[in-house]
């Protein structure tokens, strides 16, 4: 199990984090915040790990197929350590590209972060919320809690949030006492590019996501999936991650837009299916 560096505790599933010298450890899972280096983290891994070592599989299996069982177990074994390691490349750049942002950059980001206190103890109650509701999340929405996004923008149709302030973007989600949950997702692609799912890969608590279209008209679309998930006791949260491409505005000129951004989030609607 993993430890603590500084401190050689037991780390896991508690998340240790040290100031001036001192070791406190809090339940991960309690914790709103989900910054890279708290629970997105955890599930950013553990969903590269999954998403690099199916591409591996797939693309070794013409090779793999005509080996004996020894040597196809141990190719097996291969492929998982090189989809580590792939997993550890994606998060380096992340925390690379993490630590050459400017203050000003983190606070338009993602200004509650710098307010940890407040953070905190919003994260210490639990969700309250019927576990048979149907639950809606939009993007302006003062409830919304994730990492990655930038602020809301305000259109015609409401508030918009876009993915791209971080290589990767995270939603909390009520976990309605888990089992069986059906999330749909309106979404909006950046610059007029073409709406489209494909390279975009989505995980809920690690698990990869396969959305299905309901409505797209191109640039704007809803989408839906429907996955088991283990139970879970009320007040729980599920954490919603994106892992997807991101473009700059093609545009040129003084009102051409200076950041990079993936998908846009309209709203998120989990339910009991």
């Amino acid at each position: 199990m993993p430890r603590c560096r500084n401190c050689e505790r037991t780390r896991a599933p508690l998340s240790c984090f040290h100031d001036a010298g001192e070791c406190a450890l809090t339940d991960a899972r309690a914790l709103l915040d989900l910054s890279p280096e708290r629970l997105a983290a955890t599930l950013l891994d553990a969903g590269l790990e999954r998403q690099h070592a199916a591409k591996l599989r797939a693309d070794a299996a013409p090779l793999l197929a005509p080996l004996d069982p020894a040597t196809r177990l141990f190719g097996e074994h291969l492929i998982e350590d090189i989809a580590r390691l792939a997993a550890g490349l994606d998060a380096l750049a992340q925390h690379q590209r993490q630590a050459a942002l400017s203050r000003e950059d983190r606070l338009r980001i993602d200004p509650l972060r710098h307010i940890p206190q407040d953070r905190q103890r919003a994260a210490a109650s639990p969700l309250d919320v019927d576990p048979g509701d149907a639950v809606a999340i939009e993007a302006g929405d003062p409830a919304f809690a994730g990492h990655g996004w930038f602020t809301p923008d305000r259109t015609e149709g409401g508030s918009l949030r876009w993915s791209g302030a971080a290589r990767c973007a995270t939603l909390a989600l009520p976990a309605l006492g888990g089992g069986a949950l059906g999330v749909s997702l309106a979404l909006r692609s950046p610059f007029g590019i073409t709406l489209e799912l494909a390279g975009q890969d989505w995980f809920l608590d690690g698990v990869p996501l396969a959305f299905e279209t309901v409505s797209n008209d191109g640039t704007t679309g809803i989408f839906k999936v429907r996955v088991n998930m283990p139970e879970m006791p009320a007040g729980s949260r599920l954490t919603l991650l994106l892992n997807g491409s991101q473009h700059a505005d093609p545009a040129s000129g003084p009102r051409r837009d200076t950041r990079v951004l993936g998908l846009g989030l309209v709203w998120a609607r989990i339910e009991r299916t």
